[in-house]
């Protein structure tokens, strides 16, 4: 099931996701390249960049020369927004992006002017259907539009709507004079994509072949069919892109997980059958006939059970769309893609899973002698094997030392390999279950005997006597527990981290922040000019890459980067420097935090290879390292820098210190009366501010536990299925207890100390395992030993956890007392 969940979201990360809305009157399309690609020693890496790139003008006449070209059209786009009378952004309402676009590059779109004129000069717009009924403005009448700068009065020219509007577009669209167009985008001739109309008797395959042979080796790609969705909305590639990533994170801790929970039950259903298979030995089967009939069996059952669970996968892939959807990761329309390859790859992977695990169950199966066997009693030893015993303790000892990499090192591998160390080291408690049960049970024996009396006492004698059995079901538990808390503590660990730097390192009074997705660029200068201000920071925050070499390879690291404008920022935030000085950031120059300066190995006064959002690569030279790179990200950059080499051409936000002895509610006053030049501006105080990161902290969390709440509830069910299986095996035991003089209600309190025994041995060391990683990274991050852990959100998983283990006891247990005692004792086993 799990398998074809995040397979279909590995699939539908490759696939087109949004159909072409605006470029759908040009069959090829020319986009920049968004793919970035690292080479060292003829060995690449590539990465996609995470914003658009744009195609240089010169790129645009040479298509002209294309045979089959009727006509080449660029378009550039930019923020743009229609004010209503209230003063308010009117696409915000529906949560639509609004973009501005130059007239020519309306052949492209499905959009057709149905009154009114083009616009022909600056100071004119037309406006798509929707937003002209919502700023309630006839054609020749003046609209309030807000561009990169402030509120201008527009004169509308014309109305445009969609040819075949069958949905709401997802982009509010205005249309300006490709003059005024090419001078707010501010790409100097640049353009963001360039639409090929091509002629009647011209087929568009054949048209896009031969544009990629023309623009062969510029970096430019060419888009026709469903991909064009992808040049035309940014969000949908980087949409694809997490979900890639997140298919390549979780999609092989999945599929060891389910290796373990086959082999897991498949080695509990043939120790069920030791007898029978000891007996078939006896009378001459040899070895290799038990090996075939096991994987045969295997076969068979892997093969209908992994074609069932297909539907569930399918199903469970809808959820994980409707919940990452609701958190922002993907867009509403993102379709998934709902093919037959990933189902396909499920069923081989499961079927090569259970044949794997048949081999290794049946090879220790024909290892011991029919005659002992067959005289074997059913109460086992908990000794193991020589070589489980060595791999499990090998396999703890590599998962401690895994886990204390963050002591001693501050990079990003530091903290992955500490996650990687707790999950070997639950998979080590895994092998070694039986001689853990065993020592966790003795210390528990007084304790057991004082609470259930005479029932503990049997269930101790129980335990003690089959702890193999016990342990195979307290395995699972222990991974549940673990698995969740490394991978939902990390995360939150984190994210209280970053908080906490934010807050420390954040000196300013105000923070203005704005509704519409950005801040114009020309609005620090107006808050700097107002009365009480001392200092005003403007901030843009994006990603970019850095590369170093490791091992003669290139390993491509993606960091937050903030640009900022260098005056006043020491007034406004406090980075927390240790070596060097932001006052030295300049053109070739960058800040960078200790965590990212130990995973690529450099100093202050030392180059660092960076990666623009643009695809350029820099070698500044770093003049500063600092400790709060959670808060602020790990690159700063003066902002007229980052610009160059980003599409981002507004701020996210301003930074504002007030004079000492300023009237507070005065400046606000001030401040919020620039909502007037620039609407959806919002002015937060330091309580605003905090509680908008503690927002974002928690939807930063809940994001990394939606697929992890999947693969929870994957484990609960391998739980519950283990735990079912080794309680009805022993009804030929419950048979002889009854038989001897005991009740059917001593049998179920003895069950009752037993399933609460092995609850709290699972509980213990399912919490106790992980605690070290998570104190590890909680010291690297923070310097503090004591890891964030929400209680509701630890409680939710023990609290589950047990319920599970404990009713998969219980319930099987009650139903195998049904039978009258004499009937069960007969039973086979």
């Amino acid at each position: 099931m799990l398998i074809t969940a995040f397979g279909i979201i590995l699939e539908s990360g490759l696939g087109p996701g949004v159909a072409a809305q605006r470029y759908t009157g040009a069959p090829v399309m020319v986009g920049g390249n968004q793919t970035l690609e690292v080479t060292i020693d003829d060995k690449s890496k590539e990465k996609s960049l995470p914003e658009q790139t744009t195609v240089p003008a010169e790129r645009v006449r040479e298509l002209e020369g294309v045979d089959g070209v009727q006509r080449v059209i660029g378009e550039v786009g930019f923020p743009a927004h229609v004010v209503t009378g209230q003063d308010d952004p009117a696409a915000a309402a529906d949560g639509r992006t609004s973009l501005g676009h130059n007239w020519s590059a309306a052949a492209l779109t499905p959009y057709d002017l149905r009154e009114g004129a083009p616009p022909a000069r600056p100071g004119e717009v037309v406006l798509d259907a929707e937003l002209a009924e919502a700023a309630g403005v006839p054609v020749g009448g003046r609209v309030a539009v807000m561009t990169t700068g402030a509120v201008q009065r527009y004169r509308l020219t014309g109305i445009a709507e969609m040819r075949e509007a069958e949905d709401t577009p997802r982009q509010a669209t205005l249309f300006f004079s490709d003059a005024e167009a090419g001078e707010i985008a501010g790409r100097g001739g640049a353009v963001d994509a360039v639409g090929l109309l091509a002629r009647p008797d011209t087929d568009p395959d054949e048209l896009a072949e031969r544009v990629e042979e023309r623009l062969e080796g510029t970096g430019l790609v060419v888009y026709s069919g469903d991909d064009r969705g992808s040049l035309e909305f940014h969000d949908v590639a980087g949409a694809r892109g997490d979900l890639t990533e997140l298919s390549g994170a979780l999609g092989g801790v999945v599929i060891m997980i389910a290796v373990m929970v086959v082999s897991s039950t498949l080695a509990l259903t043939v120790h069920q059958r030791r007898r029978e298979l000891a007996l078939l030995r006896a009378v001459a089967a040899t070895p290799k006939q038990i090996y075939r009939m096991i994987a045969g069996e295997a076969l068979i059952i892997s093969v209908v059970a992994s074609v069932i669970g297909c539907l569930p996968g399918v199903l469970a892939a809808q959820v994980l769309r409707w919940a990452l959807t609701l958190v922002g990761v993907v867009p509403e329309d993102f379709e998934f893609s709902y093919g037959p390859v990933p189902m396909l790859v499920a069923v081989a992977i499961c079927v090569l899973a259970a044949e794997l695990a048949a081999w290794g169950v049946a090879r220790k199966a024909v290892a011991i002698k029919p005659i002992e066997a067959l005289g074997d009693s059913a109460t086992e030893t908990p000794k193991l094997g020589g070589a489980r015993t060595g791999i499990g303790i090998f396999l703890f000892l590599l998962g401690t030392c895994a886990s204390l990499l963050p002591l001693f090192f501050g990079s990003i591998f530091a903290v992955a390999g500490a996650g990687s160390g707790a999950l070997i080291m639950v998979i080590s408690i895994l092998l070694l279950g039986p001689p853990v049960v065993t020592a966790a049970t003795k210390l528990l024996a007084g304790r057991v005997r004082n609470w259930f009396g005479v029932h503990g006492f049997l269930a101790v004698a129980n335990i003690l006597a089959n702890s193999r059995r016990l342990a195979t079901g307290i395995g699972p538990l222990v991974l549940a527990i673990g698995f969740a808390s490394v991978q939902l503590f990390i995360p939150t660990t984190t994210a209280a981290a970053a908080e906490d730097e934010a807050t420390d390192g954040t000196l300013s009074n105000y923070t203005i922040t704005s509704s519409t997705g950005g801040i114009s660029p020309t609005a620090v200068e107006d808050v700097l000019a107002a009365e009480g201000v001392e200092a005003a920071t403007a901030v843009v925050r994006t990603q970019l890459y850095a590369s170093t070499s490791l091992l003669d390879s290139p390993e491509v690291f993606d960091y937050q980067v903030q640009g900022v404008s260098p005056a006043g920022l020491e007034r406004n935030l406090d980075l927390g420097v240790t070596s060097g000085s932001v006052r030295d950031l300049g053109r070739d120059t960058v800040a960078i935090s200790g965590g990212a300066a130990s995973t690529l190995g450099v100093s202050t006064g030392q180059p660092i290879q960076l990666h623009y959002p643009d695809g350029t690569h820099a070698r500044p030279t770093v003049a500063a390292i600092y400790d709060r790179g959670l808060g602020f990200g790990d690159v700063t950059v003066p902002l007229d820098t980052l610009r160059e080499h980003s599409s981002r051409v507004l701020d996210d936000t301003i930074l504002v210190r007030s004079t000492p002895g300023a009237d507070g509610e005065a400046l606000t006053a001030r401040l919020q009366d620039l909502a007037k030049r620039y609407p959806g501006l919002e002015v937060l105080d330091e309580t605003g501010l905090s509680a908008a990161q503690q927002e974002q902290a928690s939807a930063s969390t809940f994001t990394s536990a939606i697929p992890l709440m999947l693969v929870f509830g994957y484990i609960a069910i391998a739980v519950a299925n283990t735990l079912v299986m080794t309680t009805l095996s022993r009804v030929r035991e419950f048979a002889l207890l009854r038989l001897v003089g005991m009740t059917s209600g001593q049998v179920l309190r003895m069950m009752r100390a037993e399933a609460s025994t092995a609850v709290v041995i699972a509980v213990v060391i399912g919490s106790l395992v992980p605690l070290l990683p998570l104190v590890t990274v909680s010291i690297g991050l923070t310097g503090s030993p004591i890891p964030s852990i929400p209680l509701w959100m630890y409680l939710g998983i023990v609290g589950l956890t047990s319920l599970v283990g404990f009713l998969s006891i219980m319930l099987p247990a009650k139903l195998a007392l049904r039978s009258r005692p004499v009937d069960a004792i007969g039973l086979r086993e």
